[in-house]
């Protein structure tokens, strides 16, 4: 189980969430609203942040999910009315996460991508985005939405399926590790409710042995997962974590 630690959590945020769907669990938010939970991963401190992403300051590593770039100019293109500059304020909260961490590597685990190239109207927000971070190490691990990511020269090193480094394994789909490593993952877009709010919200998904990254892109639906007494939910709720419990 992750260890979540005392002066962040508020104290008894590891307790771990109710059986069934996340949506209709019975579940109590702990106090403590913050922007940064830390936590120990495998052994390893790490940080989740309430703007969906995990930060591993021993690598000074910055790693999203999902992030879906052009999914919404191909929403657009299909006659779906969605709103336009998702991809760019994307770009900019990534922008801010990468100032206040001081992050030098950022990585994706899948999902860089959504639609052809050919529909890449999204293009000149990242391309302009990776010039300003020029000397920003990024990487990505393949999703299944990457196909078209293969010489498609966005300035990011690909790393193939899955990464071991350390005790972790960086993947896109959130499958155990057969020689026990932790795992670091997305794909899933794991989202839960805090009581008393009718909505739902981007989440950790916190498993022995796995954890899920919410979707890191705002233009993307969720997943209320089925949880178990073993797991723990860390809600993204505009911008600050809370962690669920029983």
């Amino acid at each position: 189980m992750p260890e979540l630690d005392e002066d962040v959590s508020g104290g008894g945020s590891g307790a771990g969430s109710g059986s069934g769907s996340s949506s209709g669990s019975h579940r109590e938010a702990d106090s403590a609203h913050d922007d940064t939970l830390a936590i120990r991963l495998a052994g390893e401190a790490v940080l989740l942040l309430g703007q969906r992403a995990l930060y591993w300051p021993a690598r000074a590593r910055l790693v999203i999910a999902d992030l879906h770039l052009g999914k919404s100019h191909v929403f657009r293109q299909a006659g779906i009315a969605v709103p336009r500059g998702a991809t760019q304020a994307d770009l900019d909260r990534l922008t801010q996460l990468v100032h206040d961490t001081g992050a030098r590597e950022l990585w994706v685990v899948g999902d860089v991508l959504h639609g052809p190239m050919s529909q890449a109207g999204w293009r000149e927000d990242w391309e302009a985005w990776r010039q300003a971070h020029a000397a920003l190490d990024v990487a990505v691990l393949a999703g299944n939405h990457d196909r078209a990511l293969e010489g498609a020269a966005l300035g990011m090193r690909q790393l193939g399926e899955a990464y071991v480094d350390g005790p972790f394994v960086f993947r896109h789909l959130p499958q155990p590790d057969p020689q026990g490593r932790h795992v670091i993952a997305g794909h899933v877009h794991p989202k839960t409710r805090l009581p008393g709010v009718p909505r739902d919200w981007p989440a950790f998904w916190l498993r022995p042995g796995i954890t899920v990254l919410p979707a890191f892109s705002a233009f993307t639906g969720g997943y209320a997962v089925s949880v178990e007494d073993s797991h723990v939910l860390v809600a993204c709720v505009e911008g600050s974590v809370v962690t669920l419990r029983r």
